[in-house]
């Protein structure tokens, strides 16, 4: 080593020992309380007579989302079809937490509303008769 005076260094800003600092800001990595902004979970159903859009939204800082779209099958065959995104919200647990994913997953299908929504191609005698039916329960 020569005769170099050689010193341990200990750096200030990042360690594991006793003397151990934070090397990123104050607060929860990634999100800043000063912008006093609230933490949230969202889930967002949009229900059309062909189709279903289920959405589940958690903003921690940073928005995260998962989506499912369902398509009521064309022709004669009954039911709805998952177009796009995965069968369950838990299969992204790990992207939108597992609790909200499990909420997400505990929702019935909306049959019934999209059953009752009239058609994109319905004439606005068959929309108004709907309005009334949904108007008077």
């Amino acid at each position: 080593m020569g005769s170099t005076d050689h010193t341990k260094a200990f750096p200030q800003d990042s360690d594991t020992g006793p003397v151990a600092k934070a090397s990123t800001a104050g607060g929860m990595c990634g999100f800043d309380i000063a912008q006093g902004r609230d933490c949230s979970a969202t889930i967002t159903l949009r229900i059309t007579h062909n189709q279903v859009i289920a959405t589940a939204q958690l903003d921690m800082g940073g928005q995260k989302i998962a989506q499912r779209v369902f398509e009521r099958r064309k022709g004669s065959s009954p039911g709805w079809v998952l177009a796009r995104g995965n069968e369950r919200f838990s299969d992204e647990a790990d992207w939108i937490s597992a609790e909200l994913a499990a909420f997400a997953d505990r929702l019935p299908f909306p049959f019934a509303v999209a059953n009752m929504l009239p058609g994109a191609k319905a004439s606005s005698k068959v929309v108004a008769q709907a309005a009334r039916e949904v108007a008077n329960g």
